[in-house]
């Protein structure tokens, strides 16, 4: 058991990572597994996630799942022991580069195909409507900006920065 100033600031810590995720459109959960995961000296269960944050295991199976899809989380074992167990990532250069970075690209890519069929469908507009010239610099506008924030992170800067 840990001393309750210890466990108040390992608690502060984790809610911080509740909060931080929540910030960038994350669900405050995974924020909340991560940290708890990252200030474990072992591994953790889906039970152990689920009991001392006090959801469902279901809600942290999920979360588990999509933290490991990023790179942030991996399964670890403990002998004699078949359940599934986490542990953090602790290189962050590795999190970014191999989960949330690719994920972000795949995100990019998407966008910039959901721009192309729209601009497709306004070509087949009719000319007259006043919308279109509008609707069309908006697009254009979006994919500039998709464009920018695709090439920031593939420079060089950015790179040297994760160690790509």
């Amino acid at each position: 058991m840990l001393p309750d100033t210890v466990q108040s600031a390992k608690w502060e810590m984790i809610e911080a990572g509740g909060r931080t995720t929540q910030s960038f459109g994350l669900g405050r959960l995974f924020g909340q597994i991560f940290m708890l995961l990252y200030l474990s000296p072992t591994p953790l269960s889906l039970d152990d996630l689920a009991s001392q944050l006090g959801v469902s295991k279901a809600s942290v199976s999920i979360a588990c799942r999509q933290l490991e899809t990023w790179g942030a989380v991996h399964r670890g074992w403990v002998k004699g022991d078949r359940k599934d167990y986490y542990v953090a990532e602790t290189a962050f250069d590795r999190i970014l580069r191999n989960g949330l970075l690719s994920s972000i690209y795949k995100k990019l890519d998407t966008a910039k195909i959901q721009i192309e069929r729209s601009l497709s469908l306004l070509e087949q507009a009719k000319t007259g409507d006043e919308a279109v010239p509008f609707f069309r610099d908006r697009l254009r506008q979006a994919e500039k900006y998709r464009e920018r924030i695709n090439r920031l992170l593939g420079s060089r800067v950015v790179k040297a920065i994760l160690r790509l």
